[in-house]
């Protein structure tokens, strides 16, 4: 007989609790393990009950083809499913942007050789941003229609374009010329394009054979100021095709190229700049250096006023409604034998900045700023002043 007394525990996991099948025959409360006890000496002897597996046969060849067959053929459902589902996505505006990044430059409006409206915007693409090689696109847009005339890339003028600055100026005879990041860019015609004039304009007069150093608006003699690298400067007239030097044969070229008769604001004598209504006035050249001034506008007082496009028949201009500063643009057509007005449209938010004659009436050009997300585009006018087609864009498009 044993002369200790021990507690019975499982030999598998150690746990006193169990549950009596039989004399000596023990199944632990824990992990379910049967155990008995042998005789006197207290061997416990452990049994396991396992499940019974079943052994499986291989599967026959035949079936086997079949299996990988099925497999393969779902799998070629799969895939073609996906692909034709991704052809049918297109990438929303908002995926573009994010993937390529555009800047938006400038933009201008002028008109044509059958003086039908374009408008261009300049933009670049980049792969990230901040990156050293961008992509430069002139955009050529029917403003009648929206469509897109024709894109020209252009190569890149250096890097982060959007901390340059860009002008434009359309010269007597509707020439167009682009200055930006000190190259110069004259608008062509069938096709569409901005053409590189920098280095070649000059090409042919002797005196700038140095090389173009800068290159300028000159609006008081409708020229550009060329400084050539040996420090000479140059005015090429586009309206004549005439390269002079400063002096008394520049004066003369600039004023034959005056049209018969053109307006202009200027403050009569006695007023200050201060008063903020200057008159708008006829000037009649007549013979050199001798130019006429008529008042048509019988001292009406004009507030911020800026000569948007003029012609033989009719002057187009925009004014503030009051002398507040920064007021709203009204859009005036004023009649250029008596100045008076004609049509006015209401006040507007946009900004006015260059418009051009059509057959049919006027296009106008407007922009704003963030406080409408950057909104731009071009309208369009019958020659009373009723809008015929309002073609808008934002920033992103």
């Amino acid at each position: 007989m044993a002369k200790t007394l021990r507690p019975i525990r499982c030999p598998q996991c150690g746990s006193p609790t169990k549950i009596i099948l039989r004399p000596d025959l023990f199944c632990c409360d824990a992990c379910q393990t049967e155990y008995y006890l042998d005789s006197d000496d207290v061997t416990v002897h452990v049994q396991h009950h396992y499940p019974p597996t079943s052994v499986l046969a291989p599967p026959e060849p035949t079936a086997v083809r079949y299996w990988v067959a099925s497999i393969f053929l779902l799998t070629a459902i799969g895939a073609l499913t996906w692909l034709y589902v991704s052809s049918l996505r297109q990438p929303n505006q908002a995926e573009q942007v994010i993937s390529r990044p555009v800047f938006y430059l400038t933009r201008y409006l002028y008109a044509d050789a059958r003086q039908q409206p374009v408008y261009v915007i300049l933009r670049t693409e980049g792969p990230r941003w901040g990156s050293d090689s961008t992509t430069w696109t002139a955009v050529f847009l029917e403003p009648r229609t929206g469509q897109v005339r024709r894109e020209q890339e252009l190569l890149p003028l250096g890097r982060h374009p959007d901390n340059h600055s860009y002008s434009w100026h359309t010269f007597p005879g509707g020439r167009v010329y682009l200055l930006g990041n000190q190259r110069l860019y004259r608008i062509e015609n069938n096709p569409d394009r901005l053409l590189d004039v920098t280095d070649t304009l000059l090409a042919r007069f002797p005196p700038a054979s140095s090389g173009v150093a800068q290159v300028e608006f000159e609006p008081s003699y409708e020229a550009l100021r060329f400084l050539t690298n040996d420090g000479q400067t140059f005015f090429y007239l586009p309206a004549s095709g005439h390269v002079l030097s400063q002096g008394e044969d520049l004066y003369r070229a600039a004023y034959a190229n005056l049209p018969p008769r053109f307006f202009t604001f200027e403050w009569p004598e006695g007023v200050g700049r201060d008063a903020r209504w200057p008159l708008l006035l006829a000037n009649r050249p007549t013979t050199y250096p001798t130019v006429a001034f008529e008042n048509l506008t019988q001292n009406r007082r004009f507030f911020e006023p800026h000569i948007l496009c003029q012609d033989a028949n009719a002057v187009l201009i925009t004014v503030a409604p009051t002398a507040k500063p920064d007021g709203p643009d009204v859009v005036q057509c004023l009649d250029v034998k008596t100045g008076h007005q004609r049509w006015s449209r209401p006040p507007s938010s946009y900004t006015f900045r260059e418009a051009v004659r059509t057959p049919d009436g006027f296009a106008l050009a407007y922009s704003t700023g963030s406080e409408q997300d950057y909104v731009h585009g071009v309208v369009l006018l019958s020659d009373d002043g009723k809008e015929l087609y309002d073609f808008q864009r934002k920033r992103l498009k």
